[in-house]
């Protein structure tokens, strides 16, 4: 089998209603890799996909498979790549597989090949971009000469889940104004009547950044979203110190008005007028020195 392609529909239902969940699979395997340097197709072992496998020798530099999307990405957003190969002891423990979104290399996932060979094994997920032909390139750099990196078959798929970004809220102004900002690293906003677990930072004035966790609640009628946050700072609180913050926001109020006791706020250790704000690079990263 050289590729396919693969749209499946799951229906979980709940009640009366079925939300659909969505998968979309491409695949290429070694028979219609692009392979360049030296490398020999096999049916020796088991557990390889498809009628055959590649390998190459360790310690080069010009060995590479490349696989290719068999049809341009179909939708962007994230997609999480597996891979095959076959395990054993004279395989590399550090297979190199470079992710393209069309020319742009987006991550390299590094792997052991001596272990978990016979099915398909997730690298990792990747943002793609709809339109553009994918490439997973595997190469030999890296690996040593007594090994051999196998290539068999590589996937992309795609779950109908929307990127993850970081949600900011703003005390007081927020940071660079004077105030307090709350990242939560690729937070997404629980639906109504349920709650979702936060992690991410506190940043307020220059060089103070603090580790927050906690718990973010959806009302059942979607009006209101309440954070309930502690956050770490020992050169900034004290050590043994936890600030506490209870914050309030009202995600619909344009449109579904606004039931907060204080209207948008934060009741807590920073507290203060309230609000969501769109994240920008300076307020979401994470230095490793700071006070």
């Amino acid at each position: 089998m050289s590729w396919r392609s693969r749209f499946a529909i799951m229906m979980l239902l709940v009640g009366l209603s079925a939300p659909a969940h969505s998968e979309v699979v491409l695949e290429s395997d070694d028979n219609t890799a692009l392979l360049s340097g030296t490398w020999t197709q096999t049916t020796s072992g088991l557990g390889f996909y498809g009628t055959d496998f590649a390998t190459a020798q360790g310690a080069g530099s010009a060995d590479s498979a490349r696989f290719f999307t068999p049809r341009p990405i179909t939708t962007t957003g994230t997609w999480c790549i597996q891979a095959r190969w076959t395990s054993g002891a004279t395989r590399t423990t550090a297979a190199r597989y470079q992710v393209f979104d069309g020319a742009s290399l987006r991550t390299t996932f590094t792997v052991s090949q001596q272990v978990n060979g016979g099915a398909w094994r997730r690298l990792g997920c990747v943002p793609l971009t709809a339109g553009r032909i994918g490439e997973v390139r595997l190469i030999d750099t890296g690996a040593v000469a007594t090994s051999v990196v196998v290539a068999d078959g590589v996937r992309w798929v795609w779950e109908e889940a929307p990127l993850t970004q970081d949600f900011c809220v703003a005390v007081n102004g927020g940071f660079g104004s004077g105030g307090t900002t709350f990242v939560g690293k690729g937070f997404i906003a629980p639906a109504n009547g349920r709650c979702n677990s936060w992690a991410g930072i506190m940043r307020t004035t220059t060089t103070v950044v603090g580790t927050s966790t906690g718990a973010a609640c959806m009302s059942n009628d979607g009006k209101l979203l309440t954070l309930t946050l502690q956050t770490t700072a020992p050169e900034f609180l004290g050590i043994g110190t936890t600030a506490t913050d209870h914050i309030e926001l009202c995600p619909a109020a344009a449109t579904l008005g606004c039931p907060a006791h204080a209207g948008q706020s934060d009741r807590g250790t920073f507290g203060g007028p309230a609000a969501q704000v769109t994240c920008s690079a300076a307020v979401g990263t994470i230095p490793s020195a700071h006070d």
